[in-house]
């Protein structure tokens, strides 16, 4: 074996990733033996589709806490453009006599609607000099307060037209249309990361935002951006959850943004931003559907659930706080060396 190649075995062995690796493993370990409902082939699909919806957001929120900023409003997002494509879907525009409208261009609408409301944070942020956890938190009670009014509090569930549940459900070749969806946006986030100009500048924001404005940079744009990007992101995931459970109900996501930040954190990606993966975001969004769905296996109540999330928060931000001690200490003991 090469020295090369055991230096980069080694780089992995300690990296956060290959600790994430052996989180979920150890957690899958620890559901089957503790209840005969989990190891199984159809409970895995489950749970991958429950991650697909934080797998979705979680790509637009990493490159937006690569620059140390972070969007709470995304759980309120996914509510809007939850039931505003259902009502549009079953009842259209009734106050301008429009019926009912095809599922595309509901869906376009509601594109717009996710993306506006990026638009708004990223406003706010950028122009009006907001702190990223005010602003999103607004939009948070704006988006919910919205989402709850369209329909009186109700949810929407008849009525619904053909073909509504076709792309959360249905199958090409076997593979849900929802696997294929989220496999695309995590490969074209991927390479977004690794080989664009906009990773980079991401990351650079967050390394040093001064910096970064003096290399050139155009720092509210390119955060301005990400917010428009998670909002349409937190669009799609709306669609996607109305059509997989072929209703709409303005409650949805209600938390979402949470199990959004904390497969973040747990990804590598810190509140202070300059560094982080979709790959580990990807581990993370996995990780919190297989405690949500284990614990539900194991018939935990789901006050208990929210604890134990508030709980792996508080770690993730704590194992952060730790790994910027280590890295800062490193960095003065070459100081002192050289």
């Amino acid at each position: 074996m090469s020295t090369s190649m055991k230096k980069n075995i080694k780089q992995f062995i300690t990296s956060p990733t290959f600790l994430l690796f052996l989180i979920f493993i150890a957690l899958n370990v620890y559901f089957s033996l503790a209840t005969n409902r989990f190891f199984r082939v159809n409970n895995y699909v489950n749970i991958i589709k429950q991650s697909t919806m934080i797998m979705i957001v979680g790509c637009g929120a990493t490159f937006l806490m690569m620059t140390e900023s972070l969007d709470l409003s995304v759980g309120s997002n996914l509510a809007l453009t939850n039931i505003v494509y259902t009502f549009l879907a079953v009842f259209g525009i009734p106050f301008l006599g429009i019926a009912p409208m095809p599922l595309l261009l509901a869906g376009g609408i509601v594109i717009l609607i996710g993306a506006a409301i990026g638009l708004i944070n990223g406003i706010l942020i950028t122009r009006f000099k907001f702190e990223p956890f005010i602003a999103t938190l607004a939009l948070l009670y704006i988006g919910r307060g919205l989402a709850l009014a369209t329909v009186d509090g109700q949810s929407i569930r008849t009525g619904i037209p053909d073909g509504f549940g076709s792309i959360g459900n249905d199958e090409l070749f076997g593979i849900p249309y929802l696997f294929i969806i989220v496999f695309f946006i995590v490969v074209s986030f991927m390479l977004l990361e690794r080989k664009s100009v906009l990773g980079k500048h991401a990351v650079a924001i967050g390394a040093n935002r001064n910096a970064a404005f003096f290399s050139g940079i155009n720092v509210d744009r390119v955060i301005m951006g990400l917010y428009i990007m998670t909002g349409v992101l937190a669009g799609l995931a709306g669609i996607l959850t109305a059509s997989r459970f072929q209703f709409g109900d303005p409650r949805t996501g209600v938390g979402f943004e949470f199990n959004v930040l904390i497969a973040v954190l747990l990804g590598g990606t810190p509140l202070s931003g300059g560094k982080g993966t979709i790959f580990g975001t990807m581990i993370g969004a996995l990780i919190v559907a297989v405690l949500g769905n284990g614990l539900n296996a194991m018939d935990v109540v789901r006050f208990w659930q929210t604890v134990f999330q508030g709980i792996i928060l508080i770690g993730a931000i704590i194992f952060h706080s730790q790994m910027k001690s280590r890295g800062r200490a490193k960095l003065l003991a070459a100081g002192t060396r050289g």
